[in-house]
């Protein structure tokens, strides 16, 4: 996979006030960057949990302590996927 690098400068002053290294920083952004782009579905989960630096199953966590809602149905999908769901049962019985 190939990748890009970005890069930026920061003011030494910035990062003690976070109390923050290059890293910290980094890590930071990249979660908020990805949380962003999946919020506004910019991206796919497996893709912000990639910019993220996290596997899926982390990344969902990290989304659900952050109040995001990772799965957003309307009403009429809700009511398809419950038709569906009953149409299965009785198709098994």
């Amino acid at each position: 996979m190939r990748t890009e690098k970005v890069v930026f400068n920061v003011p030494e002053d910035l990062l003690a006030s976070l109390k923050i290294g290059v890293k910290g920083l980094e890590h930071d952004m990249r979660r908020d960057l990805a949380k962003q782009y999946f919020k506004t579905k910019r991206l796919s989960l497996g893709k912000a949990a990639k910019l993220a630096g996290m596997n899926r199953l982390d990344f969902m966590d990290y989304l659900a302590s952050e109040e995001v809602v990772l799965f957003d149905y309307d009403e009429g999908t809700v009511e398809e996927e419950k038709k569906g769901a009953k149409k299965l049962e009785e198709l098994i019985r």
